[in-house]
């Protein structure tokens, strides 16, 4: 009884002082915007205290009662915030839709592109590298796309009709690989040329109008009701024209070139699709080509039955049974040394770089015991 009394007690003293202080601010400030607030403030406390008296009174004769509620802030109404229509949440499920069909209904990019084109304004066309149509888009197709939207917008601002058509490649191993993916062992046994080549083209279609969404979702302005894809008759066609000009030039030529094969894809691969293993070390080899027909200098340093070969040294073996000859410089000073009989058949010499005739010595693989002809 003695700490309920002391405590009503304090509540008591309190609220009489808030009350005189009241009266005091509304004398002072006569009813400013600023006693307003206060007077606001301090009836927040009149009622936080009479709220917590209350609850003491109804918790005491009931042995122990309800857990008190918890005051208001008494600074809560002295804070003034601007008011606004303006959301707070990004609530992007439904914004973005919006947002997407506002843009879609504007068609920024034809608009500009007429109004510089009856202008005569001079013409802008960005040549864009396609991506393949293999899969969903990720980090480097956006940021590829959207360093190049930037470029076509510094166009339009500068009054130039701006000419972008998007395009896919729809050819290749990546979408090979993509459509073999989705297939079962015994299904691709079973596939010919022909119809992979069908599975492909359905794919890469359906692949070309997901990134095409995507790209217009990045906010990227361009053509794309009218792109060009690889697969597209009209396009094979125009490749065919520009092959038979290249030809009618000369610049088309038959040769010969080694061709990356693909034993597990079981395609050829480009230059660009070769990736080596981390930690990966290439085994070189020395190799004894023949000189099929020697030339009368050479024949000089050839005794009898002694056949002359040339030696070389590489880290792709696997470009030998391909190699169909050897190249000489004819900047530099080669030489015919006697080889060690243990390596070759001990009735052969070697055609080698007078510069490298140390480096094989030390290499103990062919030359032991030599006799150096200078030619």
């Amino acid at each position: 009884m003695v700490m309920k009394s002391k405590s009503t007690y304090l509540m008591m003293s309190s609220l009489l002082l808030a009350i005189t202080l009241e009266r005091k601010l509304v004398t002072s400030f006569q009813l400013s915007p600023v006693a307003q607030l206060t007077r606001r403030s301090i009836s927040s406390s009149i009622s936080s205290l009479q709220a917590q008296k209350g609850g003491q009174k109804g918790g005491g004769g009931g042995g122990g009662g309800g857990k008190a509620k918890k005051p208001k802030n008494i600074y809560a109404e002295t804070i003034l915030l601007p008011e606004t229509d303006f959301s707070q949440r990004a609530n992007a499920i439904k914004r973005e839709p919006e947002l997407q069909e506002y843009w879609k209904s504007t068609d920024l990019y034809s608009k500009l592109s007429a109004d510089a084109a009856s202008q005569g304004a001079e013409r802008f066309v960005l040549h864009d590298g396609p991506p393949y149509a293999n899969g969903d888009l990720h980090i480097g197709h956006a940021l590829n796309k959207l360093l190049k939207d930037f470029i076509n917008r510094h166009q339009m601002l500068k009054g130039k009709q701006v000419h972008y058509v998007p395009g896919w490649d729809c050819h290749g191993l990546p979408i090979e690989l993509k459509v073999l993916q989705t297939m079962k062992s015994k299904e691709r046994q079973a596939l010919t040329p022909i119809t992979l080549r069908e599975k492909a083209a359905i794919f890469a279609k359906d692949t070309v109008e997901k990134q095409s969404e995507s790209f217009q979702r990045y906010g990227v302005i361009g053509d794309f009701s009218n792109p060009y894809m690889t697969l597209l008759p009209e396009y094979e066609a125009a490749q065919i024209r520009v092959f038979g000009e290249m030809y009618k030039s000369g610049y088309i030529f038959r040769g010969r070139k080694p061709v990356h094969w693909s034993p597990s894809s079981r395609t050829a691969l480009a230059e660009a699709e070769l990736e080596y293993p981390e930690g990966h070390v290439s085994k070189s080899i020395y190799v004894a080509f023949d000189v099929a027909s020697p030339s009368d200098e050479l024949k000089e340093h050839i005794n009898g039955d002694e056949k002359l070969k040339v030696a070389i040294w590489t880290t792709t073996p696997w470009t030998i049974p391909a190699n169909l000859a050897v190249a000489i410089n004819p900047d530099l000073e080669y030489c015919i040394v006697d080889s060690h009989a243990n390596v070759l058949d001990g009735k052969s010499k070697l055609l080698v770089a007078t510069g490298l005739v140390n480096t094989l010595e030390v290499s103990n693989l062919y030359l032991t015991n030599y006799k150096l002809h200078v030619c």
